[in-house]
């Protein structure tokens, strides 16, 4: 059985650019009865009223190799995970607390506000988007308007 425990972080706030990679050095100390090998992951999040929400597509992870120790030994490992852009399913501008855990346990180390984000923009892609309810809406009377005409149309004939 792996028993671990991640130290608290004391982290602070620091700006970074979506693409950017940010690498977060975990320090946790583990005993384990054989050689095992757990993966660590970590990633940004934000809270809303709802809660707590990860941005999945920021997430970064990678695997640990522990060798077998009968005493608590300590351990730290390097995980990267890159700033996806808003515009490719990623994160947005703002402020975004950073949260780290082992997979399939319950060891969850999180601090809030400490990753700053900005170089979003708002490009085409977003104006695209904020415009497609009145492209809709101008399609639908592109399609309704003739039909309405050939009623009347059907009803000046009878």
């Amino acid at each position: 059985m792996l028993d671990i425990a991640l130290t608290p972080m004391a982290l602070t706030a620091k700006e970074f650019n979506v693409g950017d990679t940010v690498r977060v050095t975990v320090s946790f100390s583990y005993t384990v009865g054989i050689n095992t090998s757990l993966r660590l992951l970590a990633g940004p999040y934000y809270t809303n009223i709802f809660g707590k929400h990860l941005v999945d597509s920021c997430v970064g992870r990678v695997d640990v190799s522990l060798p077998a120790a009968s005493t608590p030994t300590s351990q730290t490992a390097d995980i990267d995970f890159t700033l996806v852009p808003k515009s490719l399913g990623g994160i947005d501008n703002g402020t975004y607390g950073l949260r780290v855990w082992v997979e399939d346990s319950n060891a969850l180390a999180e601090q809030d506000s400490v990753i700053i984000v900005s170089g979003n923009t708002s490009g085409g892609g977003d104006m695209f988007t904020s415009m497609m309810p009145m492209l809709m809406m101008v399609m639908m009377l592109g399609m309704i308007m003739p039909m309405t005409q050939q009623m009347g149309a059907g009803g000046e004939e009878a």
